[in-house]
């Protein structure tokens, strides 16, 4: 194992952290809009990290990334509770809440992304504070991106699974369902065999040719 950049950890943890506060809040905040107070009641709509924070996906996850040497790290935070009955239309509705999570980050890559394109519109190096916001905007933009993209995968515990569970005829969602307590094992399996790492490289080339068609290619540089 390579070298271990500790305060490049320190700040990739601190985003990330935000990050999947902000993930939270905005389940939190949908279900609330769409008649289910129980997220709200219990506390979870907030950004503070400490209402969110989960000892796997928030803590374990990020450091056996970071261990096994993934540049980038991503994970979950603990799930909003959700009560299904109190949504004024449960099957549309659990959607909206579902994939709330995930637009919530792709906010936050869109803001980093006006930033970035903001400070380095002059093409001039940068230094000093400005160079301390583009590493902490590149961050968030990269990290948010990987977030949205992961987290709607159709894997269990993720956001993807309960669109897919919706989406589905009862009898094919029940049998999904029954995957729910391998989840965590499915989620190793796959790291493991190197399906999410080919998933989020790939989205990440894809967005690469997407902002030099759309002259912004230079955020990367």
């Amino acid at each position: 194992m390579g070298h271990i950049d500790f305060s490049q950890i320190l700040m990739q943890m601190a985003v990330l952290l935000f990050s999947l506060s902000l993930h939270e809040f905005g389940h939190a905040w949908a279900a609330d809009k769409l008649g289910d107070p129980t997220a709200k009641m219990l506390g979870r709509l907030t950004i503070n990290p400490m209402a969110h924070a989960d000892l796997v996906g928030t803590i374990l996850m990020p450091l056996l990334m970071m261990v096994t040497g993934i540049r980038w790290l991503f994970g979950w935070a603990k799930p909003v509770p959700i009560t299904p009955e109190n949504l004024r239309n449960p099957r549309r509705d659990s959607i909206l809440v579902s994939v709330a999570g995930p637009a919530a980050n792709i906010l936050l890559f869109l803001g980093s992304l006006i930033g970035l394109a903001f400070l380095k519109s002059s093409g001039a190096p940068l230094s000093g504070m400005a160079a301390t916001a583009e590493e902490f905007l590149l961050m968030f933009f990269v990290m948010n991106f990987i977030l949205a993209v992961f987290n709607l995968m159709p894997v269990t515990p993720l956001d993807g699974h309960w669109v897919v569970k919706a989406l589905l005829p009862p009898k094919w969602s029940y049998a999904f369902s029954r995957l729910d307590p391998y989840g965590f094992v499915i989620l190793l399996v796959l790291m493991w065999l190197g399906f999410f790492g080919a998933v989020l490289n790939g989205a990440l080339a894809i967005l690469a040719i997407l902002l030099n068609l759309v002259g912004l290619g230079f955020v990367l540089g």
